[in-house]
């Protein structure tokens, strides 16, 4: 049986960066395969908050995803933003931010880089990619 934290962390454990893991694993989940190799690599820019700690780059993939199921569902645009919205307050509720720097705070080194071998860094972004697949599922699922 298929489950959206596994199909995002698929990625997220074959070098994928936090947008692709979560766009790509929320499209196989649902059966949106038509395109997610282009999906894949127009998201290859966007992890570590787009390389700049700005916003995080599981939202970003969390919100591409979104945007790419509800695109084929007749919803109005109002409806749309509403889902966009929701997916944003449910992540944040989760780490009182949207930003990768703010979220990976305690790994940032004194030169302004992250500290990519400290083993809690990672379990904190693999927290975020579950956290925003499962959002979205959450999201999908009350529209």
């Amino acid at each position: 049986m298929l489950n959206i934290v596994n199909e995002a962390s698929k990625y997220w454990n074959q070098e994928s960066n936090c947008a692709q893991a979560v766009a790509c694993g929320v499209l196989e989940y649902y059966n949106q395969n038509d395109g997610l190799e282009t999906t894949h690599n127009a998201l290859l820019g966007f992890g570590g908050g787009m390389g700049e700690r700005s916003i995080c780059g599981a939202v970003t993939g969390g919100l591409a995803a979104l945007g790419i199921i509800m695109s084929k569902r007749n919803l109005e645009k109002e409806a749309k933003f509403e889902a966009f919205k929701k997916f944003r307050e449910l992540f944040k509720m989760e780490f009182d931010t949207l930003k990768c720097g703010e979220i990976l705070e305690e790994f940032i080194l004194p030169d302004g880089s992250i500290d990519k071998d400290h083993p809690n860094r990672g379990m904190k972004c693999t927290r975020a990619v579950e956290v925003a697949a499962n959002v979205v599922r959450r999201v999908i699922y009350e529209l």
